[in-house]
């Protein structure tokens, strides 16, 4: 505000500055013209100048003060005296018009957050209560059985976390050139449990020799995001394809696919759509959090999709950001 209201100070008084020069001027001109003594124009500069600096520091300490003590609140009643209280008046309504559009997001921001905390946090609940009940009934748990429950809590904590992230806004991004073969075989890897519990197949095609430039934490958790689906609505003994075709990265799965009405808001916060009411595991925010990542990152996301033949979920990348060694 002092910058502001110093620069505004200035402004209004040079008009008066001009007008005090213009006239020492005049004093100066008639002093030459009638030959009077030039000590009556130092005279006059002397006993005039200290009345127009105290007049000049007077008006603005008055000004500065009856702006200094006023109550954001009582903006709309103030009434401005000058064209500088006028002017600091509408720069104050401005910057209380974006504080109260800040606070407003972010009360948005924290009571989404709020509910996706209370979402991941029921969906970790249910997974633990799953295994403790397995444990109830039986002395011995199947492995394959604490492996799937302890996957799918360990991914909606991984949900958690990265939502918190993209929450705070961090930009400490690390771009590296990831070879796409061996990230997609890691993620094949931590997958694998699912891949068995459904008796499902990858299929890969055209990955060897493909390096892309982004960071590799973010790619990773939406490849991962993408996979997921792909299992969650693929029928079992199916295959899960993963292709490289012009410059994109493709997971096309041959499950239910996504009706036509569905597809528009299928990025949207929450949303679940007609195949997320068959299934208790959807929670609509794996492709929010997927969109969320690409707006701030180097590459793109899509949906292309057929009822009741699959789904194709595409990461497109720009050919600057892409090697290819065959």
């Amino acid at each position: 505000m002092n910058k502001r209201y110093f620069k505004l100070f200035w402004r209004s008084i040079l008009l008066p500055t001009i007008g005090y020069l213009f006239l020492l001027g005049l004093v100066g001109l008639l002093v030459i013209l009638y030959n009077l003594p030039t000590v009556f124009w130092g005279d006059v500069i002397r006993f005039s100048l200290p009345f127009f600096i105290v007049w000049l520091i007077g008006s603005g300490a008055i000004k500065y003060y009856r702006l200094r003590h006023l109550n954001i609140s009582q903006l709309d009643k103030f009434t401005p005296t000058n064209m500088t209280e006028g002017k600091l008046v509408e720069l104050l309504q401005d910057e209380q018009a974006k504080n109260i559009d800040t606070i407003r997001q972010l009360q948005a921001t924290q009571h989404e957050q709020l509910d996706h905390l209370e979402l991941f946090t029921h969906e970790i609940k249910n997974y633990l209560t799953s295994l403790n009940a397995a444990a109830e009934n039986s002395p011995t748990v199947a492995s394959t059985e604490v492996k799937k429950n302890i996957h799918q809590a360990n991914y909606y904590l991984n949900l958690l976390l990265n939502d918190e992230r993209l929450a705070i806004n961090n930009h400490d991004y690390d771009f590296q050139w990831i070879d796409i073969a061996n990230l997609i075989n890691n993620i094949l890897q931590q997958n694998s449990a699912v891949f068995i519990h459904k008796q499902l197949i990858p299929e890969l095609t055209g990955l060897d020799g493909i390096k892309v430039l982004t960071d590799r934490k973010w790619l990773h958790f939406c490849i991962e995001q993408l996979l997921s689906n792909a299992i969650k609505y693929s029928s079992p003994n199916s295959t899960i394809n993963i292709s490289w075709e012009m410059n994109s990265l493709r997971i096309a799965d041959h499950g239910c696919g996504i009706s036509m009405n569905d597809l528009p808001r299928i990025f949207d916060n929450g949303f679940t759509g007609k195949n997320g009411h068959r299934t208790t595991a959807a929670t609509g925010m794996g492709l929010y959090l997927v969109k969320k990542v690409t707006e701030h990152l180097n590459f793109k996301v899509s949906i292309s999709s057929v009822q009741s033949q699959g789904t194709t979920a595409i990461l497109s990348f720009l050919p600057d950001n892409i090697r290819s060694s065959n």
